[in-house]
């Protein structure tokens, strides 16, 4: 069959069912009949209102998202397939200022610092032991009297504050808070007779 007005061969004919009970008509489908065949509904068999060819854009937007929704879902799949791998992040190289020498970086120059002035140690001298009159802790117990070199040395008293054995060649033991007075040379008692006050007594002892 020849169109009129063109002389092209018609090789398909685009028509629409009118029969209300067709469900092609209810989907109002265009059908594509060959020009060599009846120009009837494939479904039912009534004739078919003839209508221009579908349009061709539609089908193609339509093959358009089904090949964007394939690559998606293959892109998806390749993911989970490789795993979710950190991507490596590539610190770019740091660019040197235009004008900066660079040859000396590996060993950079001090900076000069003003000097500070080191004060010396000030150097205090110890006290000098005390040669006369004085009181020194000898450890036992507190004496007070003459001194030389600080140590006992002529007449004094002491006051013991632990119990200690008086002349060290002697039994007498005085207790914390007995007295003992007596002449000494250089730290020991002399060859004089010293006086133990104890208990509210006074004993005489000679070394």
């Amino acid at each position: 069959m020849v169109r009129s007005g063109n002389s092209e061969h018609v090789r398909f004919r685009y028509g629409m069912c009118l029969n209300e009970n067709c469900s092609k008509c209810k989907s109002k489908e265009v059908q594509t009949i060959s020009a060599r065949k009846d120009f009837v509904c494939s479904e039912c068999g009534k004739a078919l209102r003839e209508c221009p060819p579908p349009a061709r854009s539609k089908n193609k937007l339509i093959m358009i998202i089904v090949a964007v929704v394939v690559v998606a879902a293959g892109v998806i799949v390749g993911i989970k397939l490789c795993g979710s791998k950190t991507p490596e992040v590539t610190t770019p190289p740091t660019e040197t200022p235009k004008g900066v020498d660079t040859t000396n970086v590996a060993n950079p120059q001090p900076i000069d610092t003003p000097e500070v002035e080191k004060k010396e140690p000030v150097k205090v001298d110890p006290p000098k032991p005390i040669t006369g009159r004085g009181t020194v802790d000898l450890g036992y117990g507190i004496y007070t009297g003459e001194l030389k070199n600080g140590v006992p040395h002529g007449h004094g008293v002491i006051k013991y504050t632990q119990k200690h054995k008086i002349v060290s060649s002697k039994d007498f033991v005085a207790n914390p808070g007995d007295e003992f007075e007596a002449d000494f040379r250089d730290g020991r008692v002399s060859g004089n007779i010293g006086y133990w006050s104890h208990d509210g007594n006074k004993t005489a002892i000679k070394p």
